[in-house]
């Protein structure tokens, strides 16, 4: 069952959309997945319709047994075979994780217990808040391999480096088991001059392999996918069919990590 955790320390640049491409991906090869939503804002819980809970990610939080985790589990809309793909639904609440109860206080990954006590799933993956805070560390706690997203923009590239940073030093503390599994490349023109050469430079600092092939393109298919709560293996036009298709590519290249 591995753990993936999806990080972006910028928001607005995919990460949810990647999130759920992976999980519709994986649903259409009729795995069984796991989407945990950590982020408060609660768009991928929206996205996916997720049924009603009485519990959230919060609860699992506070407490992290297997009852409590069971308990929170829930399906979603997106039940359209031959897969299937639950949720760990978030809350506005759960912003009450994502800082340190003390300057000094000591990080004990609450996430990562809770997930040992699961089974039954093919893939898990972790939608990450944009930010560097608990939230984000109890996921790269919790996981096998972290992908990160960035968009070819200055300000977004500069968020590759810390997010890589901090993969390394959560892989050097609570989680030996840690790599990183590559980097996304979203919403990339190819006439852009701009976006060739931050994908350029992003090649150089970490090497060509870590990122991603191919790149994601800007197309309007993510947005009515997000949009009719969707996969977007499901909306039927060239566009949906080339992102479903690179989704596709990227869940085989994490598989087999």
């Amino acid at each position: 069952m591995p753990v993936i955790s999806v990080v972006s320390l910028k928001g607005g640049v995919g990460k949810t959309s990647v999130t759920l491409g992976l999980a519709g991906a994986a649903t259409a090869r009729g795995l069984a997945s796991l989407v945990i939503d950590l982020d408060p804002q609660g768009n991928a819980t929206s996205i996916l319709r997720a049924h009603p809970s009485k519990t959230t990610v919060a609860n699992v939080l506070e407490h992290p047994t297997r009852a409590e985790i069971e308990a929170a589990l829930t399906p979603c809309d997106w039940e359209i075979g031959p897969g299937e793909v639950d949720v760990l639904v978030s809350h506005p609440s759960v912003i009450r994780f994502d800082s340190w109860t003390h300057p000094g206080a000591v990080f004990k990954p609450k996430l990562a217990k809770a997930l040992q006590q699961l089974e039954g799933y093919d893939l898990v993956l972790i939608d990450c808040p944009p930010s560097l805070g608990a939230l984000t560390r109890e996921a790269l706690a919790a996981s096998d391999f972290a992908l990160i997203v960035t968009t070819p923009s200055y300000f977004a590239t500069q968020g590759v480096e810390r997010a890589v940073a901090e993969v390394e030093e959560i892989r050097k503390g609570v989680n030996p088991d840690l790599k990183l599994a590559g980097i996304v490349v979203n919403r990339v023109r190819s006439v852009a001059e701009e976006h060739q050469y931050r994908v350029d430079e992003l090649g150089s600092i970490y090497g060509k392999a870590a990122i991603l092939k191919p790149f994601i393109p800007e197309r309007i298919a993510i947005t009515q996918a997000e949009g009719f709560g969707t996969p977007v293996f499901e909306v039927k036009t060239p566009g949906g069919r080339e992102v479903a298709g690179i989704f596709d590519g990227y869940l085989s290249t994490l598989l087999r990590k």
